[in-house]
């Protein structure tokens, strides 16, 4: 409701996706809007995220579906409008899951037509591709999906996460797949004879994709240009001033749809995104036992399933890891003095070394504010103490290449090299305005 009235958001994304949201919310926000007098169904949309059947229990994933439907039973009976046009399924990494779950849709939605009478134009799957090298291959993905429709679509919601993929891969190999692919839209759409509108999830940190930050917005918006739809995030709601957000919200509003960037340097890109990926999975292997440690300090800010139980399982090139999920992981390397950017500083330390950091520059334009932002939060004595010296050398080597002079100071620095306890994890998180 809050969403609707006091933010202006058209779409609320009731999230199921390792987190213990109740199955009646979406028909209680129905009935709430019906009492209200809101025009839900018409310019305000529900729109669940359901949990992923390969990967979590099938259960909440039928679960999901049927508080979906229900939802638009109870929205056309009070209202006369549909509630929910799409439901988002996550970590869309083959094209049996989403064929899976479009089938379940229109068979569970037939039977309300059959036995209740009550009809709905069909549910519609988007498909949610968090993951790097997936986001490559959409082309196929989608093209598989339309091919075992009953029905070619008008156009398909595409939702492309950078957090998962980050937390993968680092932030330039996620950064550059999602610019690739927002620059090859038209070509995929001129192919497949569908239009695309791209939905973009992504947070405040840079490493989150940093556009829903007030201080990277303007840039965000322009390096990720092409999208249709943002999604507007808990920092930038709850750990930010009104007047802030609404800043962010005027300049996303006026980014929408704008043309994408034209991405000119052949299959340098892709050479860049495999470097980039290998060297960020090689530190990650060295220092995952140091970030399991320090994610034990970094709260819950809402009830999820641990993170434990359904983490991130990320290769590290000798071995399997289990990693937080993106808010707890990226809140974890600030804690350590050490934002989850620079992680990427050996990329950058070779690239300058062999004159091809204007590969990386010219694909993100807004790279070097995005590191500058995060300098302000980076503390080498804390860094050293967590996870050595050898990573801070490379770190600061990386940031003399970019000119970047901006280091932890004040306030912010005595956090950091205090105790690390959930306190001042969270202290901190509130001096950047966001925990992770």
């Amino acid at each position: 409701m809050v969403a609707f009235t006091a933010y202006g958001c058209e779409e609320v994304m009731v999230d199921y996706e390792g987190k213990t949201t109740p199955y009646s919310q979406p028909k209680d926000i129905v009935a709430k809007c019906h009492q209200a007098e809101l025009p839900l169904g018409e310019r305000y949309f529900l729109t669940p995220r359901m949990p992923n059947p390969k990967l979590e229990e099938f259960e909440r994933a039928m679960l999901t579906v049927e508080a979906a439907l229900i939802a638009n039973y109870f929205s056309v009976k009070l209202l006369g409008r549909q509630a929910v046009r799409w439901i988002v399924l996550p970590m869309v990494a083959d094209v049996n899951t989403p064929y899976l779950v479009y089938r379940l849709l229109l068979r569970k939605q037939k039977i309300y037509e059959e036995e209740l009478g009550t009809r709905w134009e069909p549910v519609e799957l988007i498909p949610l591709v968090e993951d790097a090298f997936a986001q490559l291959k959409v082309e196929d993905l989608l093209s598989h999906l339309i091919s075992q429709m009953e029905e070619r679509p008008e156009y398909i919601r595409l939702f492309l996460g950078k957090s998962d993929s980050a937390v993968k891969y680092g932030h330039l190999t996620s950064a550059l797949a999602i610019v690739k692919l927002l620059s090859s839209i038209h070509r995929i759409e001129e192919r497949l004879g569908v239009k695309i509108r791209p939905i973009l999830g992504m947070g405040s940190p840079p490493f989150r994709g940093g556009i829903n930050n007030p201080r990277l917005v303007h840039m965000e918006s322009v390096q990720y240009a092409g999208f249709s739809t943002v999604t507007i995030q808990s920092a930038v709601r709850y750990d930010v001033s009104y007047d802030e957000y609404s800043f962010v919200r005027e300049v996303l509003l006026n980014a929408c749809c704008l043309r994408t960037l034209r991405l000119d340097v052949g299959g340098e890109v892709d050479a860049v995104i495999t470097q980039a990926s290998s060297n960020y999975r090689a530190i990650l292997s060295k220092y995952a036992d140091r970030v399991a440690e320090v994610a034990r300090f970094v709260p819950s800010t809402r009830e999820r399933v641990s993170w434990t139980v359904y983490g991130r399982a990320v290769v590290a090139h000798d071995r399997v890891v289990n990693m937080p999920r993106a808010i707890v992981y990226t809140a974890t390397w600030y804690a350590m003095g050490l934002p989850p950017t620079l992680l990427d500083a050996p990329t950058i330390v070779e690239l300058a070394k062999v004159d091809k950091l204007d590969i990386v520059l010219k694909a993100l334009p807004t790279l070097r504010a995005e590191l500058e932002f995060d300098a302000q939060f980076y503390d080498p004595a804390t860094a050293e103490r967590f996870v050595g010296s050898e990573i801070v050398k490379v770190v600061e080597e990386a940031l003399d290449y970019l000119d970047i002079r901006e280091r932890s100071s004040g306030i912010y620095q005595a956090l950091l090299r205090s105790q690390r306890n959930e306190s001042n994890v969270l202290a901190a998180g509130k001096y950047r305005k966001f925990l992770g």
